[in-house]
């Protein structure tokens, strides 16, 4: 068993545009610890995303290698993919996709309905859920009656109800102001340091990216700079 949650090597990732190849990044290589927490910036276009993505397993790498946990996880089908995620992924997105017709305890509830967990258990994690994103309170309302950092809280307690050991997180805070952001910013780094959880943040946020223990520096799919922060 590898202390590494994600391992890069020599990853490329290209597509096909009118007969057009682009390159997003060529031979890649990243280690990412379990337990790691790291900030992804460069300007837009740098590939940050697809970064994320491959992460992800949305995006299929063009060659290399993708192992998690030390195993390749590139080579899996789209079923295996998909079952792979709902068991180690979280997802957090700048914006918050909400079902408006549903509670935030219900959204929250979303992923659980796919697994066998009976109504009492669902019922559990999702109060432990919305109780670490600090909104049991809240857990009857409708997204329209939440402010925009309530939402994005709710879309975190989301993506952690099913316990997972990574979270992907697109620009967390871009969508919030700065109070909201930094409340955002304080439960992901308690989800880091007091629940284990690996966290990887695409950002171009200074002030979010320092919460992080790390910072890449992503420039046409290159990583000009690494900077530890702790």
């Amino acid at each position: 068993m590898t202390d590494c949650a994600f391992q890069l090597r020599h990853v490329s990732k290209r597509f096909t545009k009118a007969k057009e190849t682009i390159t997003i990044f060529e031979g890649l290589d990243l280690d990412i610890p379990a337990e790691d927490y790291v900030a992804i910036m460069g300007p837009s276009g740098s590939g940050k995303t697809t970064l994320l993505n491959v992460l992800g397993g949305i995006d299929q790498v063009t060659d290399g290698e993708v192992l998690f946990n030390g195993q390749r996880v590139d080579t899996l089908s789209e079923s295996q993919l998909a079952r792979w995620r709902a068991n180690n992924i979280g997802f957090i997105f700048q914006f918050y996709n909400l079902m408006p017709v549903l509670t935030a305890a219900q959204n929250v509830e979303l992923p659980l309905l796919l697994t066998s967990f009976n109504t009492a258990e669902r019922r559990r994690r999702v109060e432990i859920a919305l109780s670490l994103v600090n909104l049991s309170e809240r857990s009857g309302h409708y997204p329209r009656e939440l402010s925009g950092g309530q939402q994005q809280r709710v879309a975190i307690a989301r993506a952690i109800v099913s316990d997972p050991q990574v979270l992907l997180c697109d620009e967390p805070t871009g969508d919030l102001d700065r109070s909201s952001a930094d409340e955002v910013l304080k439960i992901l780094k308690l989800l880091n340091e007091e629940h284990g959880k690996t966290i990887i943040v695409v950002t171009h946020d200074p002030e979010a990216a320092a919460h992080a223990k790390r910072i890449l520096h992503l420039n046409k799919g290159v990583f000009v700079d690494r900077t530890v922060l702790t």
